[in-house]
């Protein structure tokens, strides 16, 4: 495999959430032709349970679906921000809740043919209310509880609610987890 050869880029959308390059690149096979890239910073995923072993939700509405989202917590890591201080961010702001311990289980890319996003998956384990969400004004976000992994798995499965790839990634990588250390 041949990486692509980027010969020029040019940003078409200066946006902190969107941002959009077009790139001019040297294909495989030597032909010449045009990319667009999503240049966003990476981003984290938090999958938060309880020491009861609930798992906290969210319902959320996602703009570019135009639909109401159930999902993991999920934000981008601020510039300089390292991944498991903007996990703990963004469990404060869009939960209300702190994790007593906090544990880095993944990473996936969010989309690798048009985005460089990578996820950084986070399992929240001990968690507990501290406050109000403190959300920016663009989100709204529904916080609830299920009674464990099998039920959060359940529903996020089902074909009665929309969840996102991420989601169903950070699903896989718990339950991986969760049998290979969580024995209790």
């Amino acid at each position: 495999m041949k990486k692509f050869k980027i010969l020029a880029k040019e940003v078409l959308v200066d946006s902190p959430y969107c941002p959009i390059e077009k790139q001019t690149v040297e294909f495989h096979d030597g032909n010449i032709g045009e990319w667009f890239v999503k240049t966003c910073s990476d981003a984290v995923i938090v999958f938060p349970m309880l020491k009861s072993g609930e798992v906290l939700l969210q319902r959320s509405y996602k703009h570019g679906s135009g639909e109401i989202i159930t999902e993991c917590c999920a934000g981008l890591i601020d510039e300089g921000e390292e991944p498991i201080e903007a996990a703990k961010r963004e469990l404060l702001e869009e939960t209300g809740y702190e994790a007593k311990e906090l544990k880095k289980i993944g990473e996936i890319f969010a989309d690798p043919t048009a985005a460089t996003m990578r996820y950084h998956i986070f399992l929240a384990k001990d968690c507990v209310s501290v406050g109000k969400q403190k959300l920016d004004k663009s989100e709204q976000i529904e916080v609830f509880t299920v009674k464990d992994f099998n039920t959060a798995k359940e529903l996020l499965t089902s074909e009665e609610v929309y969840t996102s790839a991420a989601t169903m990634a950070t699903v896989a990588f718990v339950e991986k987890y969760l049998k290979k250390f969580d024995k209790d």
